[in-house]
């Protein structure tokens, strides 16, 4: 099971550092990996619907409504990094009922409740796939470089390598759902950009 410190020596891996033994202990690379590490989280999780993070919420509406435009708003959940699909009764929303995040509320003209599927900052790592600790550890390496002097050739790369591990973690949590691709690329295509 991934921990702090083990994503944290992802980053390490990726720069070509020496492990550190625990992201709290006294030296220069674990007070990095420590104070970058929810931005690097945060990033990772945004950049797609992590199967390991996806949580389904029921949400009823505030009692304020928004000032115009919309009919009702929604209190997202606070750890609510991403939201990526809106729907009500199971059905989701169609296109000529639109919603927008605003802040930490959805917006909407549909009465409540409604039900939303979204990405969650998860506290634990209880059962975090290990593509996830890679993709967040390359994103932790990137912001690394970002803050070390050095030459933008290591940023470059650190980049590079966040691509790769965000297009791996894609196909690997791709392969998770009980879909068949019938039609269009492959996964490994879609997942490279191919």
């Amino acid at each position: 099971m991934p921990s702090e410190t083990s994503i944290a020596n992802v980053a390490m891996r990726h720069l070509g550092e020496d492990p550190i033994s625990s992201i709290d202990e006294n030296s220069e690379n674990a007070r990095l990996c420590k104070k970058y590490f929810n931005d690097a989280k945060a990033t990772a999780l945004e950049e797609y619907d992590w199967k390991w993070a996806k949580e389904r919420h029921q949400l009823a509406a505030d009692a304020t409504a928004p000032a115009f435009g919309y009919d009702y708003r929604y209190l997202l959940p606070a750890d609510c990094v991403s939201v990526f699909w809106v729907g009500k009764n199971g059905v989701e929303l169609k296109s000529s009922q639109p919603w927008d995040v605003e802040g930490e509320y959805i917006l909407a003209n549909v009465e409540a409740p409604i039900q939303i599927v979204m990405t969650c900052n998860k506290s634990s790592y209880a059962r975090m796939p290990q593509y996830v600790a890679e993709v967040i550890g390359a994103q932790l390496a990137v912001c690394i470089a970002q803050v070390r002097k050095g030459s933008d050739t290591s940023l470059e790369r650190m980049e590079g390598k966040y691509d790769k591990a965000v297009a791996m973690g894609k196909m690997k949590d791709r392969r998770k759902q009980n879909q068949v691709e019938e039609q269009g690329a492959t996964q490994f295509e879609e997942a490279m950009g191919v």
